[in-house]
């Protein structure tokens, strides 16, 4: 499920009309359990994925493993290169951090203006902000746990 702070621009921030025969590629950044679940999908689909991790530890276990995973910070550009941005269709922003998720942004915005970001933030104001500064998709925890609690009120039964 995705809680946009926005709706999605697919003209302005998101893949054209002229993307798609370019084959997918997906730069997914943070590799926690959100960046875990995108990577399996995606993999499952057939798509080409770089997963950017700041974790050593995790980047030597994972390549051990046949993943295509590179240590680094997704907000430098020289990253995200190495990361393959120039042919990617999308990046999955899964940092837990609001204000690490808002610096890939801008890095990202800056190097490949149209391409397709969905962000990971943890409260809704960030996801509004990530939207401003040009996120096509935003994943907002705060509202995920409140439609949770919200559908657990409701079917609970009285005891």
């Amino acid at each position: 499920m995705t809680q946009a702070a926005g709706e999605t621009d697919q003209t302005q921030h998101g893949r054209g009309a002229g993307d798609n025969h370019r084959a997918r590629h997906v730069i997914i950044a943070g590799f926690g359990l959100s960046g875990r679940s995108a990577a399996n999908n995606l993999l499952a689909k057939g798509a080409s994925i770089c997963v950017i991790e700041k974790n050593g530890e995790t980047v030597a276990r994972c390549t051990k493993g046949g993943l295509q995973i590179i240590e680094g910070d997704a907000a430098e550009e020289e990253t995200l290169r190495r990361a393959g941005i120039d042919r990617a269709t999308e990046i999955a922003i899964t940092i837990p951090e609001d204000e690490e998720v808002l610096r890939v942004i801008d890095t990202v915005r800056r190097i490949a203006p149209t391409l397709h970001i969905i962000a990971r933030c943890t409260f809704v104001s960030c996801g509004m902000e990530a939207h401003r500064r040009g996120a096509s998709e935003v994943v907002v925890s705060e509202q995920i746990v409140a439609n949770e609690f919200g559908r657990v009120m409701r079917d609970l039964r009285p005891r």
